[in-house]
């Protein structure tokens, strides 16, 4: 079989799983198990495909068909123009959550332009908010002092492989929301967080590659879906200077709840930033007075 009806063949059996955009699904799993670029891919579309190769690439498509995430399989999600090694136990990195770092780095280019800074990316998953804050701001010529701040350990060891894939010198700690780090001297500048914040009673909704298979310790927000930002908002006080930025990413629905409690804890300069759909995205916020 040549290799461009082996790729057809993987996109009429995702088509009959359902899955969403089965011919871009299958192309990246042949260029990832053939380790082919897209240029790679059409000058050898005719030639015969490897029968053990072949074999994989099956397998792959038959895991996809049952909604297996595409960037499980491949370990890679694409962010903010790097590529980070994903794997389960961590969220996939969303183009949505881009817009948290592009904001985020507005600020600092600001207030910091030719300074360092240190930052706190809690509930850092994958790593990929705190890391390309890091690594946007190296090729401004700035070292920030980054953390990345997570309780899962699973996720503390996918953020670790991408700060070494990256060569990003981050500090990476475990931590329940702001437990390590309260009573530290040295307090942060900004913090960035894309917390769990969906409610549980939605969390059956969702996509079967969502549900079924993202971890849902970053899924949920518990009730009412505002659990960790009541207790991020409220705490960050102990660990910020006074005039540092909080970014958090928010749902839909959540904006006015969250600018409340930025308000109640002595937040001024509260802004929102919409994601490409126009919906509500990302919530900041500029700490009054430290605690």
């Amino acid at each position: 079989m040549k290799i461009y009806e082996l790729q057809r063949e993987g996109t009429e059996i995702l088509k009959a799983a359902g899955i969403d955009n089965p011919e871009y699904d299958s192309k990246a799993l042949l260029k990832h198990v053939f380790g082919l670029s897209e240029t790679g891919l059409i000058l050898e579309k005719v030639k015969e495909a490897d029968e053990e190769l072949s074999g994989r690439y099956l397998e792959y498509i038959r895991k996809r068909s049952e909604h297996y995430p595409l960037q499980y399989i491949t370990h890679s999600a694409g962010f903010m123009d790097y590529d980070f090694y994903v794997a389960e136990g961590v969220l996939i990195p969303r183009q949505d959550t881009e817009i948290l770092v592009e904001n985020a780095l507005k600020q600092l280019e600001k207030d910091h332009k030719d300074s360092s800074v240190r930052l706190l990316d809690i509930c850092t998953g994958s790593g990929c908010i705190g890391l390309s804050c890091y690594l946007s701001r190296k090729t401004m010529g700035v070292t920030d002092d980054v953390t990345l701040g997570d309780i899962s350990e699973d996720a503390l060891r996918i953020a670790g492989e991408n700060a070494r894939k990256l060569s990003a010198d981050v500090s990476i700690v475990r931590s329940d929301i702001f437990e390590a780090f309260k009573g530290q001297k040295d307090r942060f500048d900004m913090i960035v967080s894309n917390p769990p914040y969906i409610r549980t009673d939605v969390i059956p909704t969702l996509m079967p590659e969502v549900r079924e298979h993202e971890p849902y310790i970053a899924l949920c927000g518990e009730d009412d879906g505002l659990t960790f930002y009541r207790r991020i908002i409220s705490e960050a006080p102990l660990i910020m200077k006074t005039g540092g930025w909080l970014f958090v990413e928010i749902g839909y629905d959540q904006y006015e709840d969250t600018r409340k409690l930025f308000v109640d804890n002595g937040f001024d300069n509260i802004r929102l930033f919409k994601d490409y759909a126009g919906l509500d995205r990302v919530v900041c916020g500029q700490l009054t007075k430290a605690l």
